[in-house]
């Protein structure tokens, strides 16, 4: 590791005249010519000193694109590339090469299916539900939530699929108990001194809210049965269902919150539940926009980002999952996942 470190300072401080930014992994970059890039990372030279830097100290999305640049026109090196963006989570960007590889030579593919793909599938989904059991333990759940998510919508056929149901329990239980936590800590700001007034402030909106926690804890079922559903057709209708049922209880709480104006102690509540229900309405329209993106439903996905990006412009999730309905739309390939 020394002589590779050293190695990059020697290019970050050689002038090359038509050196590029060869961007690492940790973020810094270092500048070089690129004189090659394959399956055994980029060969950069500068200042008559050569070296390669390997994939795994490379930015993985500047590396594929490199790669593509220069991949050979033949089935078995686009097959390569393809199990290095699946590797790395770029299931879109795999989908495209191994497309590629298909229109070159159908046969090296049949047998490519046949003999690697399966094992490729249970090794990222064992690794994908690896990094879901770290993130619980550091009980870092929302990146649980969508590592395991990831698992039963991209790669609801492997062994798995069965943990990561489990896993997707344990983060609904925290989300549950963390939603009902921040309820109470809004509510707490408002409750007068007074026990028996409190009392009653409580009474009252939690009168006024019984009918919609009843509405959001049944939603949140429906979401979770779309997770524990195999039929990816069963599947993206279910979430899709549940998703519009959390997008009418954000209408619903908005209605409230107008009509309850001036009552600071319920709007704060209502306030609360509406983050709440956003989140889990973009949840439910990103899953059903991941299973129409695996069957190759682009216009269909991206609809279901545009739905999430409806209810909360800034979502980062939904933002990030358009960029994938788009990229997809444009290659206008997939890779399949056995689903029916």
């Amino acid at each position: 590791m020394k002589w590779f470190v050293s190695g990059l300072m020697v290019l970050a401080l050689a002038g090359v005249a038509s050196a590029e930014e060869i961007l690492l992994h940790d973020g810094s970059a270092v500048e070089g010519e690129i004189q090659a890039v394959d399956e055994n990372g980029i060969r950069v030279s500068a200042d008559g000193k050569t070296l390669t830097v390997a994939p795994d100290d490379l930015d993985a999305h500047y590396y594929y694109e490199q790669w593509a640049k220069r991949v050979e026109k033949d089935a078995a090196a686009h097959l390569r590339l393809a199990v290095f963006a699946y590797e790395s989570g770029m299931f879109n960007q795999a989908r495209s090469q191994y497309r590629k590889a298909q229109r070159l030579d159908k046969e090296v593919v049949k047998k490519f299916e046949a003999d690697v793909l399966p094992g490729l599938r249970e090794g990222v989904a064992a690794r994908l539900l690896d990094l879901t059991r770290q993130a619980i333990k550091k009980e870092d759940w929302d990146r649980a939530r969508r590592l395991a998510s990831k698992i039963l919508t991209q790669l609801e056929d492997t062994k798995a699929a069965d943990e990561a149901r489990e896993a997707l329990g344990s983060v609904h239980l925290w989300q549950t108990t963390k939603d009902e936590e921040r309820l109470v800590r809004s509510l707490a700001r408002y409750l007068p001194k007074d026990e028996a007034k409190a009392l009653q402030m409580q009474e009252r909106i939690t009168k006024r809210l019984d009918p919609i926690n009843s509405r959001m804890k049944k939603a949140e079922h429906l979401a979770t049965k779309a997770l524990r559903t195999k039929s990816a057709n069963r599947q993206k209708g279910i979430f899709q269902q549940a998703a519009k049922r959390f997008e009418k209880i954000v209408k619903d709480l908005d209605k409230l919150a107008s009509e309850a104006a001036g009552d600071e102690a319920l709007v704060a509540h209502l306030e609360e539940m509406r983050k709440t229900a956003v989140r889990d309405a973009i949840d439910a329209y990103v899953n059903a926009g991941q299973v129409y993106l695996m069957r190759r439903a682009y216009q269909d996905a991206t609809n279901m980002a545009n739905a999430a990006l409806l209810l909360d412009p800034d979502s980062v999730h939904a933002k990030r999952f358009l960029q994938q309905t788009i990229f997809g739309s444009q290659m206008r390939s997939g890779w399949g996942g056995g689903r029916r």
